[in-house]
């Protein structure tokens, strides 16, 4: 648990002191996220005074870095385009605690929901998509969604790769949740669905009764679903070798499923 506090304090320390320059930034698969434009507001008006903080990446492309508007829980529509531009990325923090939010609608041109970017949502019900189901996300990283404890809706796209470390830790409300496929090229490349659930992914949600999918997922991270003490079922792929220390720990609802052949199981994993 001192892990997982030093980690929340070190992101909070870092977004407390972000502040808009013209500097340059490669993330880790090369892509340039050079900010060329600092801080601007989008109105989106509608009765609570929506506004968006936004950045200008790569030229022309739009990161939300950070919303305002009137406190009452409403739902809340990202746009898809700024000045033009389409909004490709949440980042870190920028939905931090925000109270204001009922539930999110998140357009098909966002590919990667950032740090932290809805941690702390207490009021969050639903993530929602523009068409119901079409998405591009790619990346939600780490605790994207901790700490929404009332967020009992949300569909992960097929398209998402990356399920970062306590994405939604401690989403109490959750009561199910569906793994993407893994997709691979002719080469063995992942094009899409998530291979790894990361550590304390789903730590803590308490009302996560069923786990489905996750056809080409090879690791469960530790502590992956520690307390989760709903959870009965849940969907291992064939193709899984590796079971964290306490993935399943405190899962009293859950029976030790049959295991491959192979498949490394961490301490206490089970109990």
């Amino acid at each position: 648990m001192k892990k997982i506090f030093a980690i929340l304090l070190a992101l909070l320390l870092v977004c407390s002191f972000v502040a808009c320059s013209d500097e340059e930034v490669e993330k880790e698969d090369g892509t340039n996220l050079t900010v060329t434009d600092t801080e601007h507001h989008y109105n989106a008006g509608g009765t609570y005074n929506d506004r968006f903080v936004y950045e200008i990446i790569n030229g022309n492309q739009v990161a939300i870095v950070g919303f305002e508007s009137d406190y009452t829980p409403h739902d809340v529509v990202i746009p898809a385009t700024i000045e033009n531009c389409p909004v490709v990325e949440i980042s870190d923090a920028a939905f931090y605690h925000c109270s204001q939010l009922k539930t999110i609608t998140v357009p098909i041109t966002v590919t990667k929901i950032g740090k932290m970017a809805f941690a702390g949502c207490v009021q969050l019900t639903a993530v929602k998509y523009v068409d119901n189901t079409a998405s591009s996300i790619r990346t939600i990283d780490e605790y994207a969604f901790a700490y929404c404890e009332s967020l009992s809706s949300i569909t992960l796209p097929d398209t998402l790769t990356v399920l970062g470390e306590g994405a939604f830790f401690q989403c109490k409300a959750l009561p199910s949740i569906d793994i993407p496929a893994v997709v691979r090229d002719a080469g063995g490349n992942v094009q899409s669905g998530v291979v790894t659930i990361s550590d304390m992914a789903f730590m803590g949600c308490e009302s996560l009764t069923t786990v489905t999918g996750g056809e080409g997922v090879e690791t469960i991270g530790n502590y992956a679903f520690r307390g989760c003490a709903e959870l009965a079922s849940v969907s291992l792929s064939a193709v899984l070798t590796e079971i964290g220390d306490y993935a399943f720990s405190g899962c009293t609802a859950l029976t030790q499923p049959t295991l491959g052949e192979g498949v490394t199981v961490g301490e206490y994993a089970f109990e």
